[in-house]
């Protein structure tokens, strides 16, 4: 009795912390990166804690059913987190009469994905034969590389493949070379009347706007691309042997570990900053907005919270599906990109293509703008 008695204080410790660690998970969604890093960890482990709490309260059903309510609580608390990750709705999303619009957001991992190089061009032309048969009204593309021609002939040319005749786009760095594409491109149907972009000092631009007139409307497209952790082919031969510990050793597990964790801190600061500066612009912004992109970064953490504050996911609204993970790399795989949209716009669908073309996985939403 006495030995059982000790289990139950053990697994009960156990379990306190496991709900903390949850708890602190919540917070990292409030608390900036750059004002205390360290919770931005707990945000990205999120689904871990959500799972250990789970398995305690089976654990706790099967035994002493008293114990039950220190993950059931905490899991409640965090119900927004939940729906980030699974959306529940009674119904499907009504079928509304109004005017509609498709958007794309795609990370194309510079056209060419996860391709080797004597099939770049085929890679490309698929990602383009895959864009045209969405019949979007409005694609948002990261990471969009070309290099070789008049940039202005480049984007020409692509937004008539892809049937869309008004474009914007920014270099994520400016290039003297007037040949070379390496941008944060928006395909319209519709007219783009106005264009913006943002970036911090000394760093490369993250977002642009492009003000669209959609049937006498103005809406505000938002295309993002937030800072990556830039994790290079040392980090990902150190993950691979955590992950699989028969590979032979290359770096010792302090130096590899301390590398991953410092990347991760730095993006998590930076991501803070830019998105400090988006939720600002976008409060001032005098149309709806929809925003699309790769966030860099999960539902839990502080980017995805603040964008939120102001405007509704699609993939909550009318998406399907647990975690539902955009990212295709070498790393664990989550939801980081998104198509957002102000109260103006309801969520009538929501995709998730697994087309093997890039890094990361196309998403599509049908809006419906509301009168």
């Amino acid at each position: 009795m006495k030995g059982r008695s000790i289990l139950k204080n053990i697994l009960y410790f156990l379990n306190i912390c496991a709900a903390a660690s949850l708890a602190a998970s919540y917070l990292a969604g409030f608390i900036s990166p750059d004002t205390f890093w360290p919770l931005a960890f707990f945000g990205l482990s999120y689904p871990i804690f959500l799972i250990i709490n789970i398995v305690f309260i089976i654990l706790w059903l099967v035994t002493w059913k008293r114990f039950i309510f220190v993950s059931l609580v905490t899991i409640l608390a965090g119900y927004q987190n939940l729906m980030a990750i699974y959306p529940l709705r009674l119904s499907d999303p009504e079928k509304l009469p109004l005017t509609k619009i498709k958007i794309v957001s795609y990370n194309v991992h510079s056209l060419y994905g996860n391709q080797k190089a004597d099939s770049k061009k085929k890679t490309k032309s698929k990602v383009t034969e895959f864009l045209a048969g969405q019949r979007a009204d409005i694609i948002c593309v990261q990471e969009f590389f070309a290099i070789g021609e008049d940039f202005s002939q480049t984007l020409a040319t692509f937004a008539g493949s892809i049937h869309l005749g008004y474009y914007s786009f920014k270099n994520y760095q400016e290039f003297s070379n007037k040949r070379k594409i390496n941008a944060i491109a928006t395909f319209s149907r519709y007219p783009i009347v106005n264009f913006g972009c943002f970036r911090l000092l000394d760093h490369s631009h993250f977002a642009t706007f492009s003000d669209i007139v959609l049937n006498r409307d103005t809406i505000r497209v938002y295309n993002l691309h937030l800072e990556s952790i830039r994790f290079g082919y040392e980090d990902y031969t150190f993950y691979s042997h955590l992950t699989e510990p028969d590979q032979e050793e290359i770096t010792p597990i302090r130096e590899g570990s301390k590398r991953m964790l410092w990347k991760l801190r730095k993006a998590f600061i930076l991501r803070s900053k830019q998105v400090n500066i988006l939720a600002e612009h976008i409060a001032t912004c005098p149309y709806p907005v929809i925003l699309a992109g790769d966030f860099n970064d999960t539902p839990s953490s502080y980017t995805y919270h603040q964008l939120t504050k102001r405007l509704k996911d699609s993939f909550i609204e009318s998406g399907k599906g647990l975690f539902m993970p955009t990212y295709a790399g070498k790393l664990p795989s989550f939801r980081i990109d998104y198509v957002l949209h102000s109260e103006k716009f309801k969520s009538e669908s929501y995709t998730k293509f697994n087309v093997d073309l890039s890094d990361h996985y196309p998403i599509t939403t049908t809006l419906v703008k509301l009168p």
